[in-house]
C-alpha cells in the first residue's frame, strides 16, 4: 500500500471518529440536572460545589450506606467524617422536565452540577443488588415508585400502609389552573406525594439499610407547555420544592436523622414525557394525542445512529473507491491467476 492510500484511508478513519466524538457530545452537552442533598447526618458532609456525573450517584448512594462502591472517582463533594454511623436509609426523589429546582424553591440544600451521562438511572437496580448481596433475607425496605402511578404505590402497602387516590384540592394559585390537563396533572401528582408524607411515619425502622427511589414526571409536560422559564413553572417549582422540604422532615423523623435524602432533577431528553390538551390541538379536531414515554428515546436513538452510520458508510466508500486493486487489496492478488506457457 502506497503512503498516498494510506494516508487517504487514515484520513476516513478520522473522519469517521470525527462525527461519532461529535453526536456524542451533542447528547452529553444537551443533557444537564442537579443534585441537591435536602438532609443528611452528622457522619456525612457534603461541600464544595463540583460537577458530578449520574452514573456516579450509585456509588455515593452505595459509601452513604456503608456498602462497597465499584467505581472510584475524583469528586470530593461527599466526605465520611465517622464511617461506623452511616445512615440508615437513603431517598432519592427524581424530578424529570428541570435542569434545576433551586431556581425557584428554597430548598436550603446542598447543590451540585450533574451531568447526565445514561439513558435511564440505574441507581435503584445498583443499589438493590447491592444490598441483596449483603443482606440475604431481603427484609430492607428497597422501594421504587412512580408517584403518577397509584398501583405501584399500593404494592408497598406494607411499607406505607393504605394511601387513597388523591385528587388536587382547591387551592389558591396565582397561574396554575385546574381546567388545563399538564397543571392538573402536577396537582394531582403533588397531591400524592403529600399523601405519602403523611404515611412516612408508619415506616418500621429496623436498623437495616432501606433505599427509597421516587420518581416525579408531571413537572416535564407542565414545563414543555408552558415553557421552562414561564411564571407557571416556577410556580410549580416552588409548589414541589415546599413539598419536598415536609417530605424530607417526615423521613429525618421516620429514621431518627438517620437518613440521606437527594434530590435529582434532569432534563434530558429521552425522559421526556408530552401530554398535549385540547386548547393546543383546536386545530386537529379537538383530539388528545399522549406520546409513549419512550418514543423520545426511540427517536434519539435512530436519528443519531442514522447519522453515524450514513457519514461511517460515506467514509468507507470513499476509501474504497481511492484504492488500487492491484497493490490494496490483498483479496484481489490471492485470487488472481498468472497464466504461465510452457516452453
Amino acid at each position: 500500500m502506497t503512503v498516498s492510500h494510506l494516508f487517504s484511508n487514515k484520513m476516513a478513519v478520522k473522519m469517521v471518529l470525527f462525527w461519532i466524538s461529535l453526536v456524542l457530545s451533542i447528547l452529553g452537552s444537551n443533557a444537564s440536572g442537579e443534585l441537591s442533598i435536602l438532609y443528611s447526618p452528622s457522619s456525612l458532609k457534603f461541600s464544595g460545589g463540583s460537577e458530578l456525573y449520574e452514573s456516579f450517584l450509585k456509588e455515593i448512594y452505595s459509601a452513604s450506606l456503608g456498602l462497597s462502591v465499584e467505581e472510584s472517582s475524583q469528586w470530593d463533594g461527599m466526605y465520611i467524617s465517622d464511617p461506623f454511623s452511616t445512615p440508615e436509609a437513603v431517598v432519592e426523589v427524581y424530578i424529570d422536565g428541570a435542569t434545576s429546582l433551586t431556581d425557584a424553591a428554597d430548598l436550603n440544600s446542598k447543590n451540585f452540577p450533574l451531568k447526565i451521562d445514561e439513558f435511564e438511572p440505574d441507581s435503584y437496580e445498583a443499589l438493590r443488588h447491592r444490598i441483596h448481596q449483603h443482606y440475604q433475607n431481603n427484609a430492607n425496605n428497597v422501594v421504587k415508585v412512580n408517584l403518577s402511578d397509584k398501583d405501584q404505590l399500593a404494592a408497598y402497602h406494607r411499607i406505607f400502609g393504605e394511601i387513597q387516590p388523591v385528587k388536587p384540592t382547591r387551592q389558591n394559585l396565582e397561574y396554575l389552573k385546574y381546567n388545563i390537563e399538564e397543571d392538573a396533572h402536577f396537582l394531582s401528582e403533588l397531591e400524592m406525594l403529600k399523601a405519602l408524607t403523611e404515611k412516612i411515619d408508619l415506616i418500621n425502622t429496623d436498623n437495616l439499610v432501606d433505599f427509597y427511589s421516587f420518581r416525579f414526571l408531571s413537572l416535564h409536560a407542565l414545563s414543555d407547555f408552558h415553557g421552562p422559564y414561564s411564571p407557571q413553572t416556577k410556580e410549580a417549582k416552588k409548589l414541589l420544592g415546599d413539598a419536598l422540604i415536609a417530605f424530607s422532615k417526615a423521613f429525618s423523623r421516620a429514621y431518627d436523622g438517620s437518613v440521606l435524602v437527594a434530590v435529582v432533577t434532569s432534563d434530558v431528553a429521552h425522559t421526556r414525557r408530552m401530554i398535549r390538551s385540547t386548547n393546543m390541538l383546536r386545530s386537529d379536531n379537538n383530539s388528545n394525542i399522549t406520546a409513549d414515554s419512550n418514543f423520545s428515546a426511540i427517536f434519539n436513538i435512530i436519528l443519531w445512529f442514522s447519522i453515524v452510520f450514513a457519514f461511517s458508510l460515506v467514509a468507507i466508500v470513499y476509501a474504497i473507491m481511492d484504492m488500487d486493486p492491484g497493490r490494496d487489496s490483498i483479496i484481489y492478488r490471492m485470487t488472481s491467476t498468472r497464466m504461465k506457457k510452457d516452453n
